[in-house]
Parts: structure tokens; C-alpha cells; sequence
């Protein structure tokens, strides 16, 4: 079988992907057949099946949650975290090859490669980044650090997970995301009142 000469990272991650959003963690061999390039080709490139997990998470994970401490640190006031929210379906909807690792459970195992591999300093710096931007707005919000990341991050997921798993994105991620929000923000507000 004929294996592509060169090749991008994307086709690579595109395989990966396709095989997470059936449900499953393909292997070296899934990703050959799957993105046509030669199994000597991606441990040329990666290193290592371990590699080309952390590798997938940088380009999926890691580029959202990069996406969502730009969004807390560009806008000011409670709007970054609104803006931050809604990130997830805009993300979605853009990078729809990615979105399936998104709200797959395999993004644990992809986090675990990062984290052990030479892309190590990278994650770390992507997960302390998604701290850091965490942790300030739930201090300037009166939200415990856990709320802000359920109101910003998994609350989205959530939605995001949802409509895809029923036939894709629509208008209504959007609002439901946003409602979400600003239920969160705002019973923080009533029980600082109370």
C-alpha cells in the first residue's frame, strides 16, 4: 500500500480524531491506515504512540483552553468569563475535527501523555495559563475555583457534548451556554447578598 511522502500534523490529528469520535483510542496502526502515512513516518515525526498523544492534545485541548485564557485576560470585567464560555461551541463549530477529542473522556489519556512527554513544559504551561485565568476570575467574582470552572469550561462541554451527540451545533448551544453563566454568576451574587 502506497504511504504518503510527506504529510501534515492535521491529516495526523484528523485520524486521531475520526478513530476518538467512534469511541475509541486508535492505535499507531489505526492512525497509519486511517491518515495514510507510514507507521516509520509518525514515530519519525512524534517519537513515540505517546508523542503523537501529546501532540493531539495540544492541537485539541490544549489550543481551546489557550483560547479561553485569551478570552479572560483580553475583555474586561465579568464579560471575559461570558466571552470564555462561549468560546467552547465557537470553538466547536470552527474546529470541527477537533471538537470530538473536546468532550471525549479520551482527553484524560491525551492530558496524561502531555503531561509525560517532551511537549511536558507545554502542557504545563497551557494548564497553569487555564489556572491562573481560573483562579482570578473566581476571586474578582466571589466564585469558588471549581464554580468558575464548571460556569466557563465544563457547563460548555457539556452543551457542546450534547448537541453533537444529537446531529451537530446549532443557535440554542449558544443561549443555553450563556444561561448557564449567568446562573452561576448569579446565585453567587444572592448568597454574597444574603
Amino acid at each position: 500500500m502506497g504511504r504518503k511522502a510527506g504529510f501534515t500534523d492535521q491529516s495526523v490529528f484528523a485520524a486521531m480524531a475520526s478513530g476518538i469520535a467512534d469511541g475509541v483510542m486508535p492505535g499507531i496502526k489505526d492512525i497509519s491506515r486511517a491518515s495514510r502515512v507510514s507507521i516509520g513516518s509518525l514515530y519519525h515525526r512524534f517519537g513515540s504512540y505517546e508523542g503523537l498523544l501529546a501532540e493531539t492534545w495540544a492541537w485539541s485541548e490544549g489550543a481551546y483552553l489557550r483560547g479561553v485564557v485569551s478570552h479572560l485576560h483580553n475583555t474586561q470585567g465579568v464579560r471575559g468569563g461570558l466571552r470564555a464560555a462561549l468560546y467552547m461551541p465557537r470553538f466547536a463549530r470552527k474546529e470541527t475535527t477537533a471538537a470530538p477529542v473536546l468532550i471525549s473522556g479520551q482527553r484524560t489519556v491525551l492530558r496524561h501523555a502531555a503531561l509525560a512527554q517532551g511537549t511536558r513544559t507545554r502542557a504545563s504551561d497551557i494548564l497553569e495559563g487555564i489556572d491562573t485565568a481560573l483562579t482570578g476570575f473566581a476571586q474578582r467574582y466571589g466564585l469558588r475555583r471549581d464554580e468558575a470552572e464548571l460556569a466557563l469550561i465544563e457547563y460548555p462541554r457539556t452543551v457542546v457534548a450534547v448537541q453533537l451527540g444529537h446531529g451537530g451545533l446549532d443557535g440554542s448551544a449558544d443561549a443555553l451556554v450563556r444561561a448557564a453563566f449567568w446562573a452561576t454568576i448569579n446565585a453567587q451574587q444572592q448568597q454574597k447578598a444574603a
